[in-house]
């Protein structure tokens, strides 16, 4: 090592510059295939109804930097309007300046948190170069979120699932000082997943109109369920007033109290007696209504803490009530002939709604409803089937213009440019001006 006087690059540098290659490469790569393309759709486009008006040049930002290419504009004869038939054969607005894969990525950070300010400082230490502002990211997001989910295969169901809560964020720059967002978590039961076992086809619906909860989430349960009088429903929520509502809204409809939120709130009055505890925990846990009653019975008034006396008498008195809403559903479920093996207790309402308040509540955020209504459906979306994928209009119509399908494969092995080979092993870094700089000197120092 003592004989090496010429500075070393670090790991770090070499990386660096490895990358940037890289960059470059991607871009002159991208750049052939979109005009390879764009070729292409020359040559097969339906000749009568698209006329060639010009040639263009535009950019997009892509997560290896930004590539520059040409296409060519149409006139569309029949109706009249000009179109890039590269747009939209690919189902990318040209216009938009960002490629859709890095706006995704961008959504995805935002959506992970903490704020919009830390995604936009990620993505330029990720890329290298400044993408997107936060303000811009945050556009995106909204755009994406509003735009239409594209409608879905029903599933029949015989029994579905359903976790509900209401998740209170602040606002900003409105009179109202927050709203509550209505959330439900409907899936078709459980399945294993290895050691874990985890919730079969979950989705998700978030109430944004102006009308009843249960109505809103009566249409949702129509476009993606075949629901008929056989339609099981079990409904698991807080006891909040509305979520109760469920069972007039539905005819087979089983409502049941969180056992999370149950247990909390006993906790607070009965935690201090172990044996009286445990008996209460055993008993939610086995989902035995009857057992749990008797237990609080059995506490006497003088054993809970004087200034939680009155709000426990309140507390039982509301437990009581709803008795038939902490028994094992399953039991109804037998009687109805309906076979409930793999089927679990509910209960997992509340780290659902965990993960959202996550996102909207960390740091004591505040939102406009039209923000945080975006970010609420852009995380149920990933959640369900990953970043959905805009509908560009028009694609549909595209479908004419080829008279033979584009073969991706067969394009990226055409030789658009014929490399020139190196004679005798000479590296040409070691020739020119750069040879002085430090890649170049590192090199010759490795050649001895």
């Amino acid at each position: 090592m003592s004989n090496i006087t010429t500075t070393m690059p670090t790991m770090k540098e070499i990386e660096q510059w490895i990358f940037r290659k890289m960059q470059e490469e991607f871009a002159r790569a991208m750049k052939q295939v979109l005009e390879a393309l764009d070729q292409q759709i020359l040559e097969q486009r339906d000749r009568e109804r698209y006329r060639v008006k010009d040639e263009r040049e535009t950019s997009v930002n892509t997560v290896f930097g930004n590539v520059r290419f040409k296409r060519r504009l149409y006139c569309d004869r029949r109706s009249g309007k000009h179109v890039y038939l590269l747009d939209q054969l690919l189902q990318f607005e040209g216009r938009g300046k960002v490629s859709p894969h890095l706006e995704e990525t961008a959504i995805a950070f935002a959506s992970q948190g903490p704020s919009y300010r830390d995604s936009a400082k990620r993505l330029e230490q990720l890329l290298g170069y400044n993408v997107l502002s936060h303000q811009a990211i945050r556009e995106k997001l909204i755009e994406r979120a509003e735009q239409p989910m594209s409608e879905v295969k029903r599933r029949p169901a015989r029994v579905l699932f359903v976790e509900v809560d209401g998740l209170y964020t602040k606002l900003q720059r409105s009179k109202k000082r927050g709203m509550e967002n209505a959330i439900a978590v409907v899936h078709e039961g459980w399945e294993k997943s290895g050691k874990r076992v985890r919730l079969k086809n979950k989705q998700h619906y978030l109430h944004t109109s102006g009308g009843n909860f249960w109505e809103g989430f009566g249409d949702f349960l129509v476009e993606r369920y075949e629901i008929d009088e056989n339609t099981w429903l079990v409904v698991n929520g807080d006891g909040a007033g509305w979520i109760g509502e469920c069972t007039s809204y539905f005819h087979q409809c089983l409502y049941m109290l969180d056992r999370f939120h149950v247990a909390r709130d006993l906790k607070r009055f009965v935690g201090h007696l172990p044996k009286v505890w445990e008996t209460v925990r055993r008993s939610l846990a086995k989902q035995d209504a009857a057992a749990l009653i008797a237990a609080l019975e059995s506490v006497a008034e003088q054993e809970i803490a004087e200034e939680n006396r009155k709000d426990w008498k309140q507390y039982k008195s509301y437990l009581k009530r709803h008795e038939k809403h902490l028994d094992d559903y399953r039991k109804t479920l037998q009687v109805k002939g309906i076979d409930t093996s793999g089927m679990r207790p509910m209960g997992s309402a509340e780290s659902q709604m965990r993960i959202f308040a996550k996102r909207t509540k960390r740091g004591g955020y505040s939102w406009s409803e039209r923000g945080v209504r975006a970010m609420l459906r852009t995380m149920m979306r990933i959640k369900e089937a990953g970043m959905v994928v805009r509908t560009v209009e028009g694609h549909a119509s595209m479908q004419a213009t080829s008279q033979q399908p584009i073969n991706m494969r067969q394009l990226l092995k055409n030789v658009t440019q014929p490399v020139k080979g190196c004679i005798a092993g000479m590296i040409r870094m070691l020739q020119g001006p750069k040879q002085s700089s430090t890649t170049g000197m590192a090199l010759k120092a490795l050649r001895g």
